[in-house]
């Protein structure tokens, strides 16, 4: 069954565009949008992803929970909350919004939230809280693909990177992680010193992010500056195995700093009141600044 997609002009944002003028919606019917099968999952990790948030000049520590599914040669890495959240929001845009009753729509940017005060009607609150970004890592062939979008744009990036397997250095140390005995390791990533904790009692060749190149799965790693770290805190297998695929969608080619420039450009957020014919719709402003994981 063909998907009717409701995409609104929000790539035309103004300050404010007035509640008496009319803006145009139109759908876009994208059709059943394939799904390539590239790996089958029969492991998935979770993970406690920590980084520092600038918010108003000062400096928070913010925390996500990634997941990460393995099969034998390709993994990926997501925020499966985020697109949960993300799902909720698609959802009310097309059960909420039809074209044909809609009289008028107010488009404000930077806006302050009470200006939806007692609208009433029906009104969701998405949050920018979280990774947009997904991350497959081809190990055979030495590739990582990453997925990413902006918040008002339909349009979805791809980055296609040759790396290959980090070179680690190991040595005797150990810590126990998870219930599991783990053996240290350190390497240079990206403009990063890296120190990472794998399981020889896990032998998977796999870890968090770009990661991987270890016998045994990376259960913890931090930068030497204490500004990232990736903690797993869930571990399973799956005994009703899960497919991992890749929407083939028209994908804009994209390099590392271009996603980089594209966080940095992400929005607060949008928040929706929908009441009779008459639509108000906020691009929340975004006051956190994000430092980036690759500075080369």
């Amino acid at each position: 069954m063909k998907k009717t997609i409701l995409l609104l002009a929000l790539s035309a944002l103004s300050a404010t565009v007035c509640s008496q003028q009319a803006v145009s919606v139109r759908k876009i019917d994208k059709g059943d949008i394939q799904q390539e099968k590239l790996d089958v999952a029969t492991v998935r990790c979770y993970y406690k992803f920590t980084q520092p948030v600038t918010v108003d000049k000062q400096i928070h520590r913010q925390s996500d929970t990634m997941t990460l599914d393995i099969g034998q040669k390709v993994s990926r890495y997501y925020d499966a909350a985020r697109i949960k959240r993300d799902s909720l929001f698609t959802d009310f845009m097309r059960n909420k919004l039809n074209p044909s009753t809609i009289q008028s729509i107010s488009i404000m940017k930077d806006a302050d939230m009470s200006v939806l005060d007692n609208k009433g009607g029906a009104m969701f609150d998405s949050t920018t809280k979280g990774e947009t970004a997904q991350l497959f890592k081809k190990r055979p062939a030495g590739e990582i693909i990453t997925i990413d979008r902006a918040e008002s744009d339909p349009q979805k990036y791809k980055c296609t990177e040759t790396i290959p397997a980090q070179q680690w250095d190991i040595s005797t140390d150990t810590l126990t992680v998870l219930g599991y005995i783990c053996q240290k390791a350190t390497t240079e990533f990206r403009g990063r010193d890296y120190e990472a904790w794998f399981s020889p009692d896990i032998p998977v060749n796999e870890g968090p992010w770009k990661f991987h190149g270890l016998p045994g799965l990376i259960m913890k790693v931090s930068d030497s500056e204490n500004l990232f770290s990736f903690e797993i805190i869930g571990l399973e297998n799956l005994d009703n195995p899960v497919d991992i695929t890749m929407a083939q969608e028209d994908y804009l080619k994209a390099s590392i700093k271009d996603l980089d420039k594209l966080k940095k450009k992400q929005s607060g957020g949008t928040a929706i009141n929908v009441n009779g014919g008459n639509v108000i719709m906020i691009q929340k402003k975004n006051n956190n600044e994000y430092l980036s994981l690759e500075t080369e």
